[in-house]
C-alpha cells in the first residue's frame, strides 16, 4: 500500500508539472556572409544548442532567405518565425515609439544610449511590443553605428551646405523630418537601390553607419564622408511571445544570457571595425572625410522634426525619455 501511494502521488506530480520537450527555433535575419552579425547569430545559436544539451535548437536563415526585414518582423509577431534581429526603425512599425531610441542628435555617446535604452525608461515601449503584438526583447540594443553623411560634388561642414541637395533616406518619418529640418530633400530609395542611385547621380547623398557605407562601398561613388553622427542606429533580437513562454524558465535563462553576450560581442567587434573602416576610407582617396562639422549647428535645427516626431511617439514617451537623459547627464 505504502508503494502503492507513493506512485500515485510522483504519478500525481508528473502530469501537473509542465512538460518540457525537445524545441526548433527558426531565426531569421537580414545580414550577409562576412558581416560581424551574422556571425554573432550563429555563434548565439550554436551556444543556445550546446547549454540546453541539445534540447533548445536554434535554426538559422540569414541574408533575408526568409523575406525582408519588415516581412520578418511581421512573421515573428503572427508566431511563423520565432526569432529575429530587426533595427528599432523597423519595430516602429509595430510600436511608434520604439523609434525614439534614433531620434537625431539624441545622445552624445554609445555609454549614454545603452544606459537609458537598457533602463526603465525604455520599459513601457518594450512591454507594449511584448503585449500587443506578442514580440519580445531577447536583447534590448544591438550596436551598429553612428550614421554619417555621404555627399558627391561637395563637403557639407554645416546645415547650410545640404541647401537643395536631394539625400537618400530610409523609407521611415523619423528620417524624413530629420532631413528636411537640415535643410536637404529627403528622398526615400530602397536600400538594395542605393549604390546604383548615386552612381547615376539620382540623388547627391546618402547617410548610414561607416560599416555601412564600407561595405556598401558608397565611399566609391561619393567624394565626401562628413562625420555628422546624427544618428545612432540600433538593433535588437527578438523572440515571439508564445514561443518563449514554451520554453522551460532554465532554458529561456540561457537564450537571455547569450543573447546579451552576444550583444556584447558585437558591440565591442563593430565599434573596433568603424575605426579600422573610416581609416580604409581615408586611405583609399576617394572620399574627402570632413571629421568634425558643425554637429552643434545640425542639432540646433531639429526642434521642428520633433514636435512633428512627437505626435507619432507620444507626448509622455519622449519626455520620459528625455528626463532619463537629462538626469544622467546631471551626474557627470
Amino acid at each position: 500500500m505504502r508503494h502503492l501511494l507513493i506512485s500515485a502521488v510522483l504519478a500525481s506530480l508528473l502530469a501537473s508539472a509542465p512538460a518540457w520537450s525537445a524545441t526548433t527555433l527558426r531565426f531569421g535575419h537580414a545580414n550577409n556572409a562576412g558581416e560581424i552579425a551574422n556571425d554573432l547569430f550563429q555563434e548565439f545559436a550554436d551556444n543556445v544548442t550546446r547549454r540546453t544539451n541539445g534540447e533548445v535548437t536554434v535554426k538559422v536563415f540569414p541574408a533575408e532567405q526568409l523575406g525582408k526585414e519588415a516581412d520578418l518582423v511581421q512573421q515573428v509577431k503572427s508566431g511563423a518565425l520565432d526569432l529575429s534581429a530587426p533595427s528599432m526603425p523597423v519595430l516602429s512599425s509595430l510600436v511608434p515609439s520604439i523609434e525614439i531610441a534614433s531620434g537625431p542628435f539624441m545622445w552624445t555617446d554609445w555609454k549614454e544610449a545603452e544606459t537609458v535604452i537598457r533602463g526603465p525608461a525604455f520599459e513601457p515601449v518594450f512591454d507594449e511590443l511584448r503585449d500587443k503584438h506578442g514580440v519580445q526583447m531577447l536583447s534590448k540594443i544591438w550596436y551598429w553605428g553612428w550614421r554619417n553623411l555621404t555627399t558627391a560634388a561637395k563637403p557639407v561642414n554645416r546645415p547650410e551646405d545640404l541647401a537643395g541637395m536631394k539625400i537618400r533616406v530610409p523609407e521611415s518619418p523619423v528620417w524624413v523630418e530629420m532631413m528636411k529640418a537640415m535643410g536637404a530633400a529627403p528622398t526615400p530609395i530602397p536600400f538594395g537601390e542605393v549604390y546604383t542611385a548615386l552612381q547615376q547621380k539620382t540623388v547627391d547623398g546618402q547617410e548610414n553607419p561607416i560599416p555601412t557605407i564600407y561595405s556598401r562601398k558608397f565611399y566609391e561613388v561619393q567624394g565626401h564622408l562628413s562625420m555628422t553622427r546624427h544618428m545612432l542606429q540600433n538593433n535588437t533580437m527578438v523572440i515571439n511571445k508564445r514561443s518563449f513562454d514554451k520554453l522551460s524558465p532554465a532554458h529561456q535563462q540561457i537564450m537571455l544570457e547569450e543573447a546579451a553576450a552576444a550583444s556584447e560581442k558585437n558591440t565591442r567587434l563593430q565599434q573596433e571595425r568603424e575605426k579600422s573602416m573610416l581609416e580604409d576610407i581615408r586611405k583609399s582617396g576617394k572620399t574627402a572625410i570632413v571629421d568634425n562639422p558643425d554637429r552643434a549647428a545640425f542639432a540646433a535645427r531639429m526642434a521642428p522634426a520633433y514636435q512633428r516626431l512627437e505626435t507619432r511617439w507620444g507626448a509622455a514617451n519622449l519626455k520620459r525619455v528625455r528626463d532619463a537623459i537629462d538626469a544622467l547627464r546631471a551626474k557627470k
